[in-house]
């Protein structure tokens, strides 16, 4: 029986930083993929002033240029040494074929060690098992 991530590859798009600003992480290719999850982890991240926010979101583009959010695929980082999980279906059917996180601060003093990995699962052509 095969699970849900057989065939698992992962790909960074946020890379492990302390991170001030918003950013905008690398794009994933897709293709060749059902499924994916966002998983993202983050370390001490900074309350001093109860105005900081930290939410990561999932946006897509079919030409790696042009990245739209997708509607739903948001997670907020509210405490410290959080890791969260976005589950991202229909890819090659109702996606399109490129991903990245975005990562979305704000407030007077953000600041958030965070990372953001693509687990891409249930490969179209999956390796043969012997």
């Amino acid at each position: 029986m095969h699970s849900v991530f057989d065939a698992v590859k992962s790909e960074v798009s946020l890379v492990p930083e302390v991170r001030t600003i918003d950013a905008n992480g690398d794009a994933v290719d897709t293709q060749g993929y059902n499924s994916a999850k966002l998983v993202v982890s983050a370390g001490n991240i900074d309350l001093a002033d109860a105005d900081e926010t930290y939410a990561v979101l999932v946006e897509e583009s079919d030409d790696n240029v042009n990245f739209t959010p997708v509607a739903g695929l948001t997670t907020a980082i509210t405490a410290d040494n959080q890791i969260k999980n976005i589950r991202i279906e229909g890819l090659g059917t109702s996606r399109k074929r490129y991903l990245r996180a975005v990562l979305d601060v704000g407030g007077t003093t953000p600041s958030i060690p965070c990372s953001a990995v693509f687990e891409l699962g249930r490969a179209f052509s999956e390796p043969v098992q012997s």
